[in-house]
């Protein structure tokens, strides 16, 4: 049976309305994860915001697994340092938006940790998405120019229990709600904001946050949709699940004023993969020939031990490139000189006074 012929009966049988709630409300990306293998996430719509695995578009260890999804057809396991890359489009800036998605994971992934991201500002927010919040639950927020607003967070036990979930963040205008298989998390967090676009990066990532630090989720996504409002979640009869006690609700862009003390909401309390202090780099070679496509490994060491999850970055002479180091501290990056020159290589969030290596296109 397909995947989309399965997920209608069993939204049928729950009840679950299809359909948008109103003429306005559609859904402006899907990416079912259906192809079940290669480097691209095909976007069905018709905004053609397709997604790409990895960093690039040859195979690297940026690329999530392919695996069986959650009705059918295929999903994606992401291991925490993996991510999809999707076109932007101004399809995808809406001025209400819901992400809509199934998710599998057995335990929490820990505070902080991106099933969907629109754009970065450092280490700070996104425009909007949906992570797994103070707690290690899920939650899903908007930003302003001025506030986050989450919604109520729904606690680990409901929704990472090693089953598939389907989760649904919206915010319609007036309030920032989340539904799990249908049920209401607590009862919304009232909200009337514009949602601040275009403010640092733009990219939207399945699976991390990527700003001046990553914050990659490891588990399993599928059906991955993105609508220009709430879709229509009819009453089901579902008891209300009691979101997470004291988990803030509006916080200010920035954390000044958040729980907790200085610095921004994501980076006092999760650990970043950009370093905090220069780390040393060494290369598997000098020079790459040029219009010729190379490997080069970069290893990246604190003192003798080598450092994982750090997103190395290979720009110049026509490249722009990039790989993720490994649990050996390794990060192989395949890349193609256009045109002669120096290729700089540097970890994405250092310093800027931290040296950076090169290598020469010849």
């Amino acid at each position: 049976m397909r995947k989309e012929a399965a997920i209608g009966l069993v939204l049928a049988s729950l009840g679950w309305c299809a359909a948008p709630a109103s003429a306005t409300s559609n859904v402006v990306a899907h990416w079912s994860f259906d192809e079940g293998s290669g480097q691209r996430a095909a976007d069905s719509g018709s905004n053609s915001a397709h997604g790409r695995l990895g960093e690039t578009g040859a195979a690297d260890s940026d690329d999530p697994t392919w695996i069986a999804g959650h009705a059918g057809g295929g999903a994606l396991a992401f291991d925490g340092a993996q991510f999809v890359a999707v076109s932007d489009t101004a399809a995808l800036e809406p001025a209400h938006v819901a992400v809509d998605t199934w998710v599998r994971r057995a335990g929490t992934p820990g505070r902080w940790r991106y099933v969907l991201s629109k754009g970065s500002v450092g280490c700070d927010r996104s425009a909007y998405g949906m992570y797994s919040g103070w707690s290690g639950g899920l939650a899903f927020y908007v930003s302003s120019s001025t506030y986050y607003t989450i919604s109520p967070e729904a606690p680990a036990s409901a929704v990472w229990d090693g089953a598939w979930h389907h989760v649904v963040g919206a915010y319609d205008g007036t309030s920032v709600r989340l539904w799990i298989d249908g049920a209401q998390v607590g009862a919304g967090t009232p909200a009337a904001v514009t949602i601040a676009y275009g403010v640092g990066s733009k990219g939207v990532y399945i699976g991390t946050y990527r700003g001046s630090c990553d914050l990659g989720f490891k588990g399993d996504i599928d059906d991955a949709q993105i609508w220009d409002d709430a879709p229509a979640l009819p009453d089901l009869g579902l008891p209300v699940i009691p979101p997470v006690s004291g988990a803030p609700t509006q916080v200010p862009v920035g954390g000044g004023s958040a729980p907790g003390g200085r610095g921004s909401m994501q980076q006092r309390s999760t650990t970043s993969t950009a370093p905090r202090a220069c780390l040393r780099v060494s290369l598997n070679r000098s020079t790459v020939p040029l219009r010729k496509r190379t490997r080069v490994v970069a290893t990246v060491r604190r003192g003798k031990r080598g450092v994982v999850g750090v997103h190395v970055i290979v720009k110049g002479a026509g490249v722009t490139a990039g790989g993720r180091t490994n649990r050996k501290g390794r990060a192989g990056i395949s890349v193609k000189a256009s045109k002669r020159g120096r290729l700089r290589v540097r970890i994405a969030g250092e310093r800027a006074s931290c040296a950076a290596r090169t290598v020469r296109a010849i």
